[in-house]
């Protein structure tokens, strides 16, 4: 019987160097951010006969195409699995001993392009969101996937001495819209969205009884988790008010969270309604209140586990319920094992 294997393929530049590679390879780890974050890819290769520190050591700059297959992992007929986990990078080569190893480092992010790579300065008049996106992603040879209904008008924006990737995130954020670099794509996306899909995995803690649904994967947390939930600046409400120029009209709108109890946020940004303010009012509060409930676990192996799924807790007490992965580590080395970072979904806001 042919034992469970996992693969890993890597093109260099475009070249597969899997067979290469594969004699030489002591880990790969490859963590998935939600937002805000590059990817980044981690390979340790045994080096004893200083070959990767010298003839074949890699330039920084070049390009990694990686991606993880599993074969027999479920049973000898089943087909192999496969995570593309992008492309990447190299920003940084190690060396180290003994035993000598090299470490290469890479990122989602490429830092010899417009994206990173420049600070510049430049504006915008009366130009949606999705415009100006779209303008640094072909600035960047890179393509746009927007991944959100909503697409505000900003009146002006203005770059002053940034980079692309850092002015674009900081619009993105005060929108309260994520940002995510990946396979030569910039993704501009509403956390709100993901946080409302239906949980297809459930995390449960070891002595759990529960009823298997057929559709749903359960995994048991028996290799360690941490959660946790906080009382500092989480707040129950958010208040939005503005006072109109010429006119002094004052526009107000008020978001409460049903059956929250706790302090009100205060918020003076312009508006232009209540419809506009109460829509900020909840924006405003997912910022503040979103990491009230957090919290890590580290699994076995499982392809399904990336950044932007949800997950149902069960066996957890008060911490049971839904919550988002807003990082994933995927680790190989003697075995496979997952580790994750979640936040409990908000409801309705």
């Amino acid at each position: 019987m042919e034992a469970r294997r996992i693969l890993t393929i890597i093109k260099y530049n475009n070249k597969d160097i899997s067979a290469d590679i594969s004699k030489y390879l002591k880990s790969i780890s490859y963590t998935d951010n939600l937002s805000g974050e590059a990817d980044d890819l981690q390979i340790t290769l045994e080096d004893r006969g200083g070959l990767w520190q010298s003839t074949w050591m890699p330039e920084k700059g070049a390009l990694l195409d990686a991606e993880l297959q599993l074969n027999n992992w479920q049973s000898l007929s089943a087909l192999p699995q496969k995570l593309r986990l992008g492309l990447f990078e190299i920003d940084e080569i190690g060396s180290s001993g003994y035993p000598s190893e090299v470490q290469i480092k890479a990122v989602s992010v490429p830092d010899n392009n417009t994206l990173r790579g420049t600070e510049r300065s430049r504006s915008w008049e009366k130009a949606k969101l999705q415009v100006i996106a779209n303008d640094i992603a072909s600035a960047a040879g890179m393509s746009l996937f927007w991944d959100t209904e909503e697409n505000p008008v900003l009146d002006r924006a203005e770059q002053t001495e940034q980079s692309d990737l850092s002015f674009l995130y900081a619009i993105c954020k005060d929108k309260g819209l994520a940002l995510k670099i990946s396979d030569k794509k910039i993704i501009v996306f509403d956390e709100a969205k993901y946080e409302a899909e239906k949980a297809k995995i459930t995390i449960v803690k070891p002595g759990t009884t529960y009823n298997a649904e057929s559709e749903m994967l359960y995994i048991r947390a028996g290799l360690g988790y941490e959660l946790r939930t906080k009382i500092r600046d989480i707040y129950a409400a958010c208040r939005v008010s503005y006072q109109q120029g010429k006119s002094k009209a004052k526009i107000e709108g008020t978001y409460t969270v049903p059956g929250k109890k706790g302090k009100t946020l205060q918020v003076s940004e312009q508006v232009e309604s209540v419809a506009e303010a109460l829509r900020l009012a909840k924006k405003r509060l997912r910022e503040k209140n979103k990491d009230e409930i957090t919290g890590s676990f580290s699994l076995p192996g499982n392809f399904a586990l990336a950044a932007g799924s949800t997950v149902q807790l069960q066996g957890f007490g008060a911490f049971d319920g839904k919550y988002l992965i807003t990082r994933a580590s995927h680790d190989v080395s003697n075995g496979y094992t997952v580790s994750i970072d979640v936040r409990r979904c908000l409801n309705g806001y």
